[in-house]
This record gives C-alpha cells, structure tokens and sequence, in this order.
C-alpha cells in the first residue's frame, strides 16, 4: 500500500503569487518540506474589482482563476483565486452579513466543487487566515483545524462587522487559534477559542543568506549610503518621518520598495528618495544586500492598535542579509529584544539614523540572530502541537 500523502487545504487572504510573500507562504513552503500537499486558496476576485481599475496585481490574480490555478514546488502546492459575483469588502451592500456568508455560493466554478476535484476533499489540516473563507470548516473533511491572527484585523480599512462575526465564530470551530504576536493574546482570549497557541513569524532564512548577489540595475546608480525599506506602504506608514528625513539627511539614499499608490501620493518629491515599486519574491534579497541600513518606520500614534499587534518579518529579513535595522519602537518589537535599534521621534530616527550610516558593524550578530528564527523552526513546532497529523 502506498504511503499516504498528508494534505493541507490553506485558506488565505493574500494569493500564491503575490509579490508580498507573507507567513502563510512561508509556512506552505514548510509544509511541503514536511511531505504535504498544499491547496493555497485566497481570497476571492469579483467584478468590483476590475471596476475599480485593472493594475497587476488585479492581473496576477485573474491570471490565477482564469487558469484555474498553478502547481508549483514541483506539483505540491496548487495555488488558485477564486471568482464570485460579490466579494466581501467594507463598502455598501458588500459589507454585510450576506455577502459575508454566501459569496462562495456564488463562485465560478464552484469553489467547493472544484477543491474536491482537485484532490482536497478530505485533507489533514485545513490553515485559515481569512474570516471570509470560514465556510470551509463545514464544507471539508479534516483531521485539524487552526485559525491563524496575524494581525489586528479591526485594523483595516476593509474590516466590517460580519467578518468580525466570522472571525468570532471560526476562532470558537477550529482546534486552535494561532497568533504571532504576544501583544494579541487578550484579543484572541476574547474570541473564546477552545485553545491558542503562539507562533510569531519567521524569516525563509536560506533565501535572503544566500550568496552575495550584484546589486539590481534599477539601484546602481543610488548613491550610498542607503537606507532601503521593503513591503506594504499603506496609512500606517508613517510618510511624514520619511519626508522630513530625507530633507535633513539629503546624503542619505532613501529606497522604498512595494506598490507605489499611495506613496506616489505622499512621498516628498527630493533627489535622494526612490520609489522603486514592488518586486518579485525572488528578487527582493539583491536589493536588500546592496543597502546599509534596513528601517521600519511605522505610524505607531496615528494606527497604534494595528501596529503594536505586528510582530514584522522584514526585520528577520533585514537581519539575514546581514543589515542594521532602525524601526520605530512598538510594543511587540520591545518585547523581542532582537539586535535593532528603536527610535521614538523624528529627531532620534534622523540621528541614529546618520550614525548608522557612519558607523561599521559585525553583520555575523544580524544574521546569527535570524537564523535562529527561520520558518523550519516554526513549523515543526506547529507540527508538534498539532500532534494528531504526524506520520
């Protein structure tokens, strides 16, 4: 008889192509290392979304439903985009209960339909990340379920009170509640789960250590010292610091890499800063190399309830390519204790800032310290914990 292949369906918030490569990615990756196959679900396109403007995001993930998905990882993880009619979002109509609950009835193909068909029908564990996909609780069969918070989500703009509802209602079905942030313990005891478990993010540690890469074109002609930061530039990046920043630091090369919409917006026009947009997964180590100083500069008066629940991997993803990390000081990034330095004002972010780039540093203390939080690490131990999925 032939070993039984451990299956994984994930229902997630963000799609398997993304340049925003999040834990849930990661902690496929590892799953896969641990022998299973992984159905990678986000959450859906409708069309509202074309509506509101075609761009590449909206592109890469059409591209996943149209195609009905992609194997990749050599045939181990299919990662797909679900279509329906109405998606749940925080504007009117799609914002209530209704929507909330039955978009997926909606979905063509049938989402249901199709994730039987595909082989994941009857699966190990089923990983949610996403309240709007909790109807998957009832529609397979699974060995384990885990809930997994990895922030604040009353924090978004798209939050609304039915997926607050079906977050509540998800965290009370599951096996365990899986949250990466201490600073969001009370938040999921108030959710009443049967059981929580802590697992903060981790950092693909093989991927940004590797091999000294050449720097990218599109970053050769930046004068150094750089000061790069990768990742989502919404309302909690704190704009303001970094416009004044680079005024008072005009020797300093600011690089800020991720989708460019609002930071077209708000982002001071000077020499010495440089929207490079977002780039591929793949490609995002180079740049990070090639730069002197990693920074998080996080808006923590303005959304203080979204960013002290952030427990951020760009900060191992810094560290592992051996930079200095300058972040704005929050709760959960104290209680770390990790090698970056905190600031709490503009006038220390400018000084320290200057100092860093001035100053020369043991990167092996950097990297030590995130190879000690690489994602193997955590998946073994949610593996551990889970317990009844073993071989």
């Amino acid at each position: 008889m032939s070993e039984h292949k451990r299956k994984a369906l994930m229902a997630v918030g963000n799609y398997w192509t993304s340049p925003f490569q999040v834990g849930s990615h990661h902690i496929a990756r590892s799953l896969v290392k641990n022998g299973f196959e992984v159905a990678f679900i986000s959450d859906p396109i409708s069309p509202f979304h074309r509506l509101a403007g075609i761009n590449e995001d909206y592109k890469r993930r059409f591209d996943l439903h149209r195609t009905g998905g992609i194997w990749d990882l050599d045939h181990r993880v299919w990662g797909y985009v679900p279509y329906t009619i109405f998606s749940p979002h925080n504007k009117p109509f799609l914002s209530t209960k209704c929507v909330a609950d039955n978009w997926h009835k909606l979905t063509m193909p049938n989402i249901i339909n199709l994730v039987k068909k595909t082989g994941f029908n009857n699966v190990d564990l089923l990983y949610l990340d996403s309240p709007a996909q909790a109807f998957w609780v009832d529609k397979i069969k699974h060995k384990k379920a885990i809930f997994r918070i990895a922030d604040r989500n009353d924090g978004f703009g798209k939050h609304t009170k039915a997926i607050y509802r079906l977050e509540k209602k998800l965290a009370r079905q599951v096996d365990t509640v899986v949250y990466t942030a201490t600073t969001l313990e009370d938040y999921v005891k108030n959710l009443n789960p049967k059981s929580m478990f802590y697992l903060p993010n981790g950092v693909n540690f093989g991927h940004f250590a590797n091999k000294k890469l050449p720097i990218p074109l599109d970053m050769q002609d930046i004068p150094k010292p750089i000061a790069i930061y990768v990742g989502a530039m919404d309302v909690w990046f704190d704009y303001n610091l970094v416009n004044q920043a680079a005024k008072n630091l005009p020797h300093i090369s600011f690089v800020l890499i991720g989708p460019e919409k609002l930071a077209r917006e708000k982002v001071t026009q000077l020499p010495n800063i440089h929207l490079l947009g977002a780039k591929k997964y793949t490609d995002i180590p180079a740049y990070i190399q090639n730069a002197d100083v990693g920074i998080i500069p996080f808006d923590v008066e303005g959304h203080s309830k979204l960013v002290n629940s952030i427990h951020p991997l760009k900060l191992y993803e810094y560290m592992a390519c051996g930079l200095p990390v300058l972040a704005r000081r929050w709760q959960e990034l104290e209680r770390l204790r990790s090698p970056a330095i905190l600031y709490d004002s503009l006038n220390e972010f400018v000084s320290i800032l200057d100092e860093i780039c001035n100053k020369e540093f043991d990167k092996s203390v950097f990297i030590q310290y995130a190879s000690n939080q690489d994602w193997g690490w955590r998946v073994d131990d949610l593996l551990k914990m889970l317990g009844g999925i073993n071989r």
